[in-house]
């Protein structure tokens, strides 16, 4: 089920790809699980760990430089598992993986709202 939940969200986005059926077959299924774990990890960080160690995290710049880098991971966790597995980079993995990053930016987003509960000095970042 969860796998073809992020086959579904990737090929609306993305397209299909009939070339490569490996992208619907494992690489979708575990970028998309990857990425998700990796918003979990990143929220707990910045708002468990981080948010409860001390008061200087707690402001939107943290905030923001937080989203970019968990950005930036979900393009990395993309672009080196499609190509690890097809072994070849083309603009369909290009465009996955700038999607995946988008997805990740969007999962810390959400998972903040949850998150946010479970800081000291945190509670009102972003809002």
């Amino acid at each position: 089920m969860l796998s073809s939940l992020f086959s579904t969200i990737y090929e609306i986005v993305c397209g299909s790809n009939p070339d490569f059926p490996a992208y619907e077959e494992q690489i979708f299924s575990s970028v998309g699980l990857l990425t998700f774990l990796a918003a979990v990890i990143f929220c707990l960080l910045f708002y468990v760990a981080l948010g409860r160690w001390r008061m200087i995290w707690f402001n939107n710049v943290h905030w923001g430089g937080t989203i970019v880098f968990c950005a930036v991971t979900g393009f990395v966790l993309a672009f080196l598992s499609a190509k690890g597995t097809l072994g070849l980079v083309d603009g369909y993995l290009i465009r996955f993986a700038l999607f995946n990053a988008l997805y990740a930016a969007v999962f810390f987003i959400a998972l903040s709202f949850l998150f946010k509960n479970f800081s000291i000095y945190s509670k009102r970042t972003p809002f």
